[in-house]
């Protein structure tokens, strides 16, 4: 099974992300290594959206399935076509790894909020998610993510 949805399956030790001035420097006088980096939004990220409308109540639905039996239900309008957006909103253009003093090079971690936007998964409808966490290793520098697209890629059918 693909660790795309397992939460810290090796039980490593977790490496949090701060996103916020504030939580970096909170971290810094905590004693950890802010390991700065700027947050790039993929285009290749991806979810699909289409907004429907009542006709006799008014009343709004979002849907994001092709198969959603209201798309073509004689009491529903069109109002939104499908329409492809990025779905991720991060308070700051960069974020920091809070690197432990005693991290130890070649040791393996859990990051659980990446800072690279990385694609996890696939829906053959056409959304393309985010990897939010993974394991990686400490090179003394940076973290090499461990996630390989040929192995722990999710391709999801339905």
């Amino acid at each position: 099974m693909s660790r795309f949805f397992e939460t810290n399956p090796y039980g490593f030790r977790i490496i949090k992300t701060a996103r916020a001035v504030k939580a970096i420097n909170q971290a810094v006088k905590n004693g950890f290594f802010p390991l700065l980096k700027q947050v790039q939004q993929s285009d290749k990220i991806a979810r699909k959206y289409a907004v429907l409308q009542h006709k006799i109540t008014r009343e709004i639905r979002e849907i994001g399935d092709f198969r959603d039996g209201n798309y073509r239900h004689p009491d529903f309008e069109l109002i939104i076509d499908w329409t492809y957006y990025y779905p991720h909103n991060f308070p700051s253009p960069y974020a920091a790894y809070l690197v432990p003093p005693d991290i130890e090079i070649g040791e393996k971690v859990w990051i659980e909020d990446l800072i690279e936007d990385l694609v996890g998964g696939v829906w053959n409808q056409g959304d393309v998610y985010r990897l939010e966490s993974a394991e990686a290793i400490w090179d003394g520098k940076n973290f090499q993510i461990q996630f390989d697209p040929e192995a722990d890629f999710m391709n999801m059918i339905g």
